[in-house]
């Protein structure tokens, strides 16, 4: 590495920087520069207020309470830091190495360049002198030997950063396989939702029983006591004397259990703080508040240690990467088969497999009773979604919901009285609209290049948003009849609120499609190729779409309540009991949001075909 090659390396990277906010308009390039400034002025207040915390920190906090203090800010940053890992899964270099394999420079460089550019994120601008300003606050108020968690911190960031820097090199040299990336994407997440999932789902398979089961000997003791008083087995200073002696006894096996309880978590946090490299920061700065300044220096060893091994491999990787040692089909040099072995190998290859007999396939058929743009787009747009990984992913914000949902829903489910029983599979289906929204917000812009074959052809662009609601309502559907089929196992639903679902689903779905073409007419955005994140993130299309779902998507779901919300109030009040008032209102309800939909979709096809060419440029729009 040389001084020249890097200066001239971080003079290219802010000029791509800057090029890329340029690019999307004067408008975002102001509001960019807004939020940057803004980030960078709030880690000012917050290092000021770290400093007075742990400046001003009572005498009682011991060593082991700082575990804990270090152990929370561990935490909060490796999830707001796996969070922006998640939505960049294959890292993005901005500097390609390619561009750089044949000139003599050093490659080095460009890789330290571009693994900085990522370890300086808003998790790093936030949090970083939060952990820095609590430390030395500690170290005015408590001595020098706090100092200590100052490289601490710094390895600590190393450690994270380079490791997740090498996770994302190893993740883009298994997507250089087309046919792996989508299990990789959807893999990825499903994990990291799991892992963030993991307490609810340990409460939700073994829920704690013990103060329960003492609230219930309590209360049947106390039962017993009145049956005896009722009975003039004992008087009333007897009865109040042994009401106050098992209340008593009662606290006190309270408070040994907490006790017991709070033991138990501190020998599993310090378990956990030796067993997790996160856990060392947090070990490291503990110790040298005990004194203890040798197990501080092994932490920090460690740290340091293992995030250079990781930076070291992500370098080895990502050189590999490049060279294209990681293409699928390739062979890697020196593994190239010739002569006899060459000979063997085409001797023993497989037979071609027989042509199978030519059948119709899923886009060659035809829906009944729609036309034939409307079958191919609504069946293609199917095909698309269950192929893509935008569209697993988006599966799993349902499944998320109803696990976090699922428990309370089952503790309590012998509880719920049958009126209320239809309000969470209607919960269920307004879950799965809003999982759906960040795509079929913005159905455009995941067609990318593909958006050009709308233009292109001659359909009716009312058929184009047909066939495009259409290719969703199977995972729609199926999704929602999943989790209302969860609710009735749990808490069943009497059989005509059951069959009332069906066109209550119906009058949600059709005008959250109104809503998802509207907000995809106005406001498309490019989207990288399998993720979400947008190529060119402008200001307006985002605060539209973000006040669209977060304002209009509720205010437009409410009208369909209004079939049950009757069925409530009149039950309620004593007008009727029993009587099915949600199912014919929900059919009635139906019947004309299908006649607006027909309506509204015309005109929304008008809109389209007038706007067409300016979501053309938008959606067609590659990454910078």
């Amino acid at each position: 590495m040389t001084w020249q090659h890097l200066r001239a390396f971080v003079w290219l990277r802010w000029r791509l920087l800057a090029n890329s906010w340029q690019r999307g308009g004067s408008l975002n390039f102001v509001l960019t520069a807004i939020f940057v400034v803004a980030a960078l002025v709030s880690a000012v207040p917050l290092f000021i207020v770290s400093v007075l915390v742990g400046y001003n920190l009572p005498p009682s906090v011991t060593p082991k309470h700082l575990l804990y203090a270090w152990d929370g800010m561990a935490i909060a940053f490796t999830f707001f830091w796996s969070v922006g890992l998640l939505a960049e899964l294959q890292r993005t270099e901005p500097l390609s190495l390619s561009k750089f394999l044949h000139l003599p420079v050093s490659l080095r460089s460009a890789f330290f360049i571009n693994y900085v550019s990522s370890a300086c994120g808003l998790t790093t601008i936030l949090l970083g002198p939060v952990m820095v300003g609590f430390a030395l606050g500690l170290t005015f108020s408590r001595g020098l030997a706090h100092l200590a968690a100052l490289p601490l911190v710094a390895a600590f960031v190393l450690l994270i950063s380079a490791v997740s820097y090498q996770f994302q090199g190893w993740l883009a040299s298994l997507m250089s396989n087309p046919r792996r990336r989508r299990t990789v994407v959807v893999g990825a997440t499903a994990v990291f939702i799991l892992i963030a999932q993991l307490p609810n789902l340990v409460n939700f398979a073994a829920p704690v029983k013990g103060k329960a089961d003492r609230s219930l000997k309590l209360q049947e003791q106390f039962d017993q006591l009145n049956r005896e008083f009722m009975l003039q087995q004992i008087d009333a200073q007897e009865h109040l004397r042994r009401q106050q002696e098992v209340l008593a006894k009662h606290n006190q096996e309270d408070e040994q259990a907490a006790q017991a309880m709070v033991q138990r978590w501190e020998r599993v946090a310090r378990l956990l703080n030796w067993a997790l490299p996160i856990g060392w920061l947090p070990l490291g700065a503990m110790s040298a508040a005990e004194g203890n300044i040798g197990v501080s220096l092994a932490t920090f060893t460690a740290m340091t240690l293992l995030g250079s091994a990781s930076l070291w491999r992500a370098y080895g990787t990502t050189i590999r990467l490049y060279r294209g040692e990681f293409v699928a089909g390739s062979v890697a040099p020196g593994n190239v088969v010739s002569g006899p072995e060459r000979t063997a190998a085409e001797v023993t290859s497989p037979a071609p497999a027989p042509a199978r007999k030519s059948r119709v396939g899923l886009l060659e058929a035809r829906l009944p009773s729609l036309s034939e743009p409307v079958s191919v787009i609504a069946l293609a747009g199917f095909r698309s979604l269950l192929r893509s990984p935008e569209a697993k992913m988006m599966l799993l914000t349902p499944l998320i919901m109803t696990t976090i949902a699922g428990g309370a829903l089952f503790r309590h489910s012998h509880d719920m009285p049958d009126l209320a029983r239809p309000l969470p599979a209607v919960g269920a289906v307004l879950v799965v609209l809003f999982g759906m929204a960040q795509l079929m917000a913005n159905q455009f812009g995941f067609d990318r290049d593909g958006f050009r074959a709308f233009v292109l052809c001659a359909a009716p662009r009312r058929d184009i948003l047909l066939g495009k609601n259409l290719g969703f309502l199977p995972m729609a559907g199926g999704m929602a009849a999943l989790l209302i089929a969860g609710i009735e196992f749990f808490a069943p639903l009497r059989f005509d609120q059951l069959l009332a679902m069906l066109p209550q689903f119906v009058s949600m779905f059709l005008l959250f499609c109104l809503l998802a073409n509207l907000v995809s007419i106005y406001a498309p955005m490019a989207i990288s190729a399998g993720s979400f994140k947008r190529s060119h993130v402008k200001a307006v299309p985002v605060f539209l779409q973000m006040l669209t779902f977060f304002f209009a998507f509720p205010l437009m779901q409410l009208p369909t309540f209004v079939p049950l919300g009757a069925e409530l109030i009149s039950e309620g009040v004593g007008w009727t009991h029993g009587v099915p008032i949600f199912l014919p209102l929900a059919a009635v309800e139906c019947g004309i949001v299908v006649v607006l939909y027909g309506r509204v979709l015309s005109w929304q096809g008008r809109l389209l075909q007038a706007r067409e060419q300016k979501i053309l440029e938008s959606v067609t729009k590659t990454a910078a």
